[in-house]
């Protein structure tokens, strides 16, 4: 592994967290023909590991998703056609909220130790190709971060593909995203990935 740092313009990071300071994602930006749902229950399964496999580097078991969608289903929205509300979404972003540990220390003298802070795991993001190109992605993911940031994250990190252009435009170009680390050989077929973190603070 090795570090892979790089600067952004601050006006990118700061276009997304004004939108995350709103209270509701009725006040984002709208996409005609275009709802954003809560991942309601396993009815809807299938649909997500449907769209997510097409496009996985390595896969996942039915028990990853489950874990996810189980545990925080409020960090799965789908993106589905206002025609079709309940049929097959034609976008996904899911995510979780780990504790880790913090800088910032709690206690006085020797029994100072670090204090927790959260941190929001982006782990899968899809849009079916016939979709792409319209915002979709990038709307799922300032729905999604704007929760995570309500739950009290500090952060948000991902990885993706060094050799996926289009996802890292998305996320560094438009989102505001940094690269944190190079991941060599982190994928099953041995390709190489970013670790990318959007800071709130």
């Amino acid at each position: 592994m090795a570090s892979d740092e790089q600067s952004v313009p601050p006006e990118q990071s700061e276009k997304l967290l004004s939108k995350l300071s709103l209270n509701d994602d009725d006040d984002m930006d709208a996409i005609p023909g275009i709802k954003f749902v809560n991942y309601r229950d396993e009815s809807q399964l299938e649909y997500v590991m449907r769209l997510v496999g097409r496009d996985l580097s390595e896969p996942y078991s039915i028990f990853t998703y489950r874990y996810f969608l189980h545990q925080f289903p409020d960090l799965c929205i789908l993106a589905v056609s206002e025609d079709d509300p309940d049929g097959e979404p034609i976008g996904c972003v899911v995510c979780k909220v780990d504790e880790v540990e913090g800088e910032l220390l709690t206690g006085e003298g020797p029994f100072e130790v670090p204090k927790p802070s959260l941190s929001g795991y982006m782990a899968m993001l899809a849009v079916n190709t016939s979709h792409r190109r319209s915002g979709i992605g990038c709307a799922l993911v300032e729905r999604v971060v704007r929760r995570m940031r309500k739950r009290g994250c500090s952060s948000v990190t991902l990885e993706t593909e060094v050799s996926n252009m289009a996802a890292m435009r998305l996320y560094e170009e438009k989102l505001g995203f940094i690269r944190e680390e190079l991941l060599v050989r982190y994928y099953l077929n041995w390709g190489d990935a970013y670790r990318l973190r959007l800071w709130f603070d």
